[in-house]
């Protein structure tokens, strides 16, 4: 390696902050020593990592790569350290876990109860960000398990099974088509339409029910929480089409109706998502095989 981790924690730093100076005082030296520690680094590397306009710094193609690879290095030793001492202290692994697409933890206390008699050795960690981008959080190493619904397959992700599930209509206890057996396309037409996500999913209800009917809602909103979803359905603002058991704790307290979707449902399967490179007895693979069992 041609960079030692200091160089490695320098870019970290001048890519949260933007210039020398604030990214000298983020690492506790001068800016002067910073400047001579960039400049070693170039030398190093044979080419510029930065290019300087007035007292910013612009990263070049190849420096915006090293930068990408410092955010995921930094944070992934810092967490072993980390590990390392709870390991130590307390003879414990942490295993960062997160849900993705849903905001759903009613299921949670329940699942740790089992975890902390079966699996003592193991402390849970929740990632609130694993929500929004769980396949980057996993590969940059924010987050070891993710809980997620629908086909999220890419290379360096190993997928297991965990929970079978369904899409269905959730709508305001007393909407009107809260009475039907199931939803066709056609009755969103005249509905305001709440989602979760700026961009259609793969495997989820535009592209399985939506898109193929030709059939646009009459406004589509996005709220990207979805605990805000349901709050506001249940106050009568719009419908959405949503995981059953992730809002089936509103729907057993009644303040929203799920109805099926289509004729013959729409299936939704949740999977344990982890890193390929986990070893076999890994700490995250136990939980991913608890979830799998609990469930």
């Amino acid at each position: 390696m041609r960079l030692d981790i200091r160089h490695w924690e320098m870019l970290k730093a001048i890519n949260e902050t933007g210039t020398l100076r604030q990214a000298a005082y983020m690492l506790g030296i001068t800016q002067s020593a910073l400047s001579h520690r960039l400049a070693e680094a170039e030398r190093r590397l044979g080419g510029l990592l930065f290019e300087r306009e007035g007292r910013k710094l612009r990263q070049t193609s190849a420096g915006r790569a090293m930068t990408q690879t410092a955010n995921q290095i930094i944070p992934a030793l810092q967490r072993a350290e980390f590990d390392f001492q709870q390991m130590t202290n307390n003879e414990i692994t942490v295993v960062r876990f997160g849900v993705a697409a849903y905001s759903c933890y009613h299921w949670l206390p329940s699942f740790l109860k089992v975890m902390s008699k079966k699996e003592p050795g193991i402390q849970l960690e929740l990632v609130a960000s694993a929500t929004q981008n769980p396949l980057q959080n996993i590969q940059e190493g924010r987050v070891d398990v993710v809980l997620a619904p629908g086909h999220l397959a890419i290379p360096g992700i190993d997928s297991m099974p965990v929970l079978q599930d369904e899409l269905v209509l959730v709508t305001h206890s007393k909407h009107e088509l809260a009475t039907k057996p199931f939803i066709e396309a056609t009755d969103l037409e005249g509905e305001e339409y709440l989602t979760y996500s700026k961009s259609a999913q793969p495997g989820f209800e535009y592209e399985r029910f939506i898109r193929p009917s030709g059939t646009v809602p009459h406004l589509v909103t996005v709220v990207e929480v979805t605990d805000a979803i349901v709050e506001l359905i249940a106050a009568g603002f719009g419908v959405s089409i949503l995981s059953r058991w992730a809002v089936q704790s509103a729907i057993k307290n009644k303040s929203v109706s799920a109805i099926q979707v289509g004729k013959d449902s729409l299936d939704l399967d949740w999977s344990a998502l982890i890193r390929d490179s986990e070893p076999p007895q890994s700490a995250a693979r136990v939980l991913s095989s608890r979830l799998a069992e609990w469930f």
